[in-house]
């Protein structure tokens, strides 16, 4: 789970998975992103009579992001066992891991919690529509889920080799066409406080989610951007036959002109945006941390 300046949600919620009953032991893996103040602790952990580790990245560098770190640990480490991976502010309930890791016994390689019921905003869900349609469009693909899942090794093996990880990580559950299955979840009110990420950050990781499939997104963009330039020559070509035949009316002809020019200049440019996007965020999947462990 990543952490970030919540180190009172993080108690609380050891307390609560100390207290779920499971067919099987629990360790926690906490990655506390770049805390400054109200950092997770060790003692969460003896507090709730659990065993686990912190690994204390050097700066914050974001959830998916610190998601990645741990996910590149464990597979380093070479564990072998089941893993959930959840936020630590209490939306995700402890009580939904059993039937998550019960999925996975039954062959699938990742159980996703798709939320059953949503406690957001009226805009919140309205923007989140939205965005959901426009990643349907440019990719090609439905995502329905956040961070709270179950993964079997084979799936935390493979997630820790892509890059994309880092970007987001329900994306790359979708890119790495490993067998998925949906759980309902209903998603609870956190512990404490209001989310730290605003809308900016909310954009962002959603431009991050459609970057995961660039070349994909980047083939559709420029596709659609043929057909416009295509359109624009058909529009030129007719204009100047009409201005030819002497049909054309003082100053169309000239209008007609610079609107398809200026139109396929925007289109070119904003293939070439597409492009350079597609190249960022490439790197590991891990950074760099220090290791903290209590049992």
């Amino acid at each position: 789970m990543p952490v970030f300046e919540d180190g009172t949600s993080f108690a609380r919620l050891c307390v609560a998975l100390a207290s779920v009953q499971l067919s099987r032991d629990i360790r926690v893996l906490a990655v506390d992103d770049g805390s400054i103040s109200d950092p997770p602790q060790l003692s969460s952990y003896k507090d709730a009579g659990l065993s686990g580790i912190i690994l204390r990245l050097n700066r914050n560098v974001g959830h998916q992001a610190a998601i990645a770190t741990g996910i590149a640990y464990l597979a380093k480490i070479g564990m072998t066992t089941d893993l959930i991976i959840m936020d630590s502010d209490g939306e995700d309930n402890p009580s939904a891991i059993a039937a998550l890791t019960k999925r996975l016994s039954e062959g699938y390689h990742v159980a996703v919690a798709t939320r059953a019921k949503r406690l957001e905003s009226v805009w919140f869900r309205f923007f989140y529509t939205i965005y959901k349609l426009l990643f349907r469009a440019l990719t090609g693909h439905a995502l329905r889920f956040g961070n709270f899942m179950a993964l079997s090794p084979m799936a935390l093996s493979r997630l820790a080799a892509m890059h994309e990880t880092r970007m987001h990580l329900a994306g790359s559950i979708i890119a790495s066409r490993l067998n998925v299955i949906d759980v309902a979840v209903n998603r609870e009110n956190r512990y404490f406080g209001r989310s730290k990420m605003n809308f900016t950050s909310l954009v962002l990781h959603g431009m991050r989610s459609v970057m995961v499939f660039g070349e994909t997104v980047l083939t559709r963009i420029a596709l659609a951007c043929l057909t416009v330039v295509i359109i624009c020559i058909v529009l030129a070509s007719i204009a100047t036959a009409l201005k030819v035949a002497g049909h054309a009316t003082p100053g169309w002809f000239t209008t007609v002109i610079g609107f398809s020019i200026m139109i396929m200049i925007q289109t070119a440019v904003l293939t070439v945006v597409v492009l350079v996007m597609t190249g960022l965020n490439r790197g590991t999947s891990e950074g760099e941390y220090k290791i903290e462990e209590i049992g």
